[in-house]
């Protein structure tokens, strides 16, 4: 093949090149902001089926840096507070080039500015409780037994999740010598290589969040929460971990030996309170 041939061949193949690059920036300066609140609204829809809304998202293409502003996510019905919780601002380091693979590189997620109010509707029953019991339950092995218009989210690959700074208010029911709001210390979180192991897309991440914040939730509200609130919400986190075994993740088993834990510090220290009223009896 003459060489003025094979320039021109590899020319055109260069500019060819260029144009997808070109076009690709373009679409994602002029739709990535949508694409990604589309994506994280209807991801956090789908696991805690309740309504979810965010007002901001920026993405920084050539830095490869992405933010969230402002976003809430309901109450299930029935409950005094229309809010369930509040995120002030979330940032996201991400690969850009990888949102257009199966499955999307991130260096970090920063979630910054959370409140969480638990709310008792009755001596059983809070929101956090069903919002636990609505996150989704482990996926089907077998992809055709999926809805044939449902089309699963892109798989997601974090180094680093943070969770600072979580502002949790509890709300109970009014019982007299019990105080009816009680404030939490701040919940902080670290994971890293989430989705290293397993796959997880959006909803699984959403999930993923409030499972952990719901754990800290449990541990920092032993000594101050009611006890059989406590105990609730270690029961649905150990149904959390019992489904995650099922589909074959070895969170599951980290999350049940926590909740187990938990649990029985709660249990001890219930214990404690009576056998002070005991030795105060004799």
């Amino acid at each position: 093949m003459a060489k003025g041939k094979t320039k021109k061949i590899v020319t055109v193949i260069v500019v060819a090149l260029l144009v997808l690059i070109v076009a690709c920036a373009l679409v994602f300066k002029l739709y990535g902001d949508q694409l990604i609140r589309t994506g994280v609204i209807a991801g956090a829809q789908k696991a805690l089926q309740v309504d979810v809304r965010l007002e901001g998202v920026g993405l920084k293409l050539l830095a490869g840096e992405a933010s969230l502003e402002n976003l809430e996510i309901d109450n299930p019905e029935g409950y005094n507070n229309p809010t369930f919780l509040k995120l002030g601002h979330a940032y996201v380091d991400l690969d850009v080039p990888t949102l257009m693979s199966d499955t999307v590189e991130i260096e970090t997620i920063q979630l910054e500015g959370i409140n969480l109010v638990i709310e008792q509707k009755d001596l059983t029953t809070n929101n956090l409780n069903e919002i636990l019991n609505n996150l989704p339950k482990s996926e089907p092995t077998e992809p055709e037994s999926k809805p044939a218009e449902e089309k699963p989210g892109k798989n997601l690959r974090i180094k680093v999740l943070e969770i600072n700074n979580v502002q949790v208010e509890a709300k109970l029911l009014p019982i007299p010598g019990r105080a009816d709001q009680v404030k939490l210390p701040p919940i902080n979180i670290r994971l890293e290589n989430v989705g290293s192991g397993e796959k997880i897309d959006m909803a699984g991440l959403i999930r993923k969040i409030i499972t952990e914040i719901s754990k800290g939730i449990a541990d920092k509200g032993k000594d101050l929460l009611p006890t059989d609130m406590i105990g609730s919400i270690t029961d649905e986190l150990s149904k959390q971990g019992q489904e995650l075994l099922k589909s074959g993740q070895d969170a599951g088993k980290e999350l049940l030996e926590s909740t187990k834990d938990i649990g029985k510090e709660a249990t001890d220290a219930v214990k404690g309170i009576g056998d002070l009223f005991k030795k105060k009896e004799e």
